[in-house]
């Protein structure tokens, strides 16, 4: 039995899906887009669905067309500035894709909602054998334990993380910090974000980083400060041109805000800590 494909309706859908699933995998791993960058990220992902469909119907490249895509429309919403954060941002995706093709179609089989777009539309109605259900709870398990972590970050304790994108020289860097309530630090009334080396080289050209690495602190600003493991006495950092503090729906601004380097990794799920006090309008 031929199919019918509408190509209207099809580009339709997959533009409206694209951006609530680029909506969705910003919301959950902290990032921030303007409305106009995730239309433009949903659009090129649809567009290109779509032409694919024509001209190569049905040899469409599956399951690698669809990461492909899929990372076609990240890119152009949100732009990561590092390939950590272009992971994460892509499994959230992902998952939030999981979740909204379950989603449907249990509310589907269940409802039969579909047919309000017409009968013509439904060529076979099929149940799937119980012995999927039991795969599905099986494998649903082991990827939540495996990634236990992950959704503690992410979806359980997301409020208590935020996205922080720093200016300096005219460079950007991006990562993902936890508000820290025990941070205490401030320098010259504002709070101070302790960020891993890691995340900060991008701001610096490629000679300045070796330094850094190798133990100069020319360039540096020293803030002292004592604490159990700090033998040196004095937290190394910098002045940013600008600081953007993305929290939920809202996007905090700072300038001249003093950044702290962690010469050691966090083990946590994060690049950074963060003062809560940041978060307050006052503080701008």
């Amino acid at each position: 039995m031929e199919a019918s494909i509408y190509i209207d309706v099809l580009f339709f859908w997959e533009l409206v899906m694209d951006f609530f699933l680029l909506w969705a995998a910003g919301r959950i791993s902290g990032f921030q887009a303007k409305k106009w960058r995730l239309f433009l990220g949903a659009l090129l992902s649809a567009l290109c669905h779509c032409l694919l469909l024509v001209l190569f119907y049905p040899n469409n490249g599956g399951i690698f067309t669809s990461f492909w895509l899929l990372i076609l429309g990240l890119s152009a919403a949100y732009l990561p500035k590092s390939m950590k954060n272009f992971v994460r941002l892509f499994f959230t995706a992902l998952f939030s894709s999981f979740l909204l093709g379950g989603g449907l179609n249990v509310l589907f089989t269940a409802t039969q909602a579909q047919r309000m777009l017409g009968e013509g539309l439904i060529l076979k109605q099929k149940f799937f054998p119980w012995q999927y259900l039991v795969w599905g709870i099986a494998v649903s398990y082991i990827l939540l334990k495996l990634g236990g972590k992950w959704i503690e970050a992410h979806i359980r304790r997301r409020r208590d993380f935020c996205t922080v994108y720093i200016r300096k020289n005219g460079r950007w860097a991006e990562g993902r910090v936890l508000i820290d309530t025990g941070n205490g630090l401030r320098r010259d009334g504002k709070g101070v974000i302790v960020m891993e080396i890691g995340m900060v080289l991008p701001l610096f050209s490629s000679e300045d980083g070796e330094k850094m690495i190798g133990g100069v602190r020319d360039g540096l600003v020293p803030m002292h400060y004592t604490s159990l493991g700090n033998p040196e006495g004095a937290l190394w950092g910098f002045i940013t041109d600008e600081c953007r503090i993305c929290f939920g729906g809202k996007v905090i601004r700072h300038e001249e805000l003093y950044i702290g380097i962690s010469f050691e990794f966090f083990t946590g799920a994060y690049e950074g800590l963060m003062p809560p006090c940041l978060l307050e309008e006052d503080d701008i």
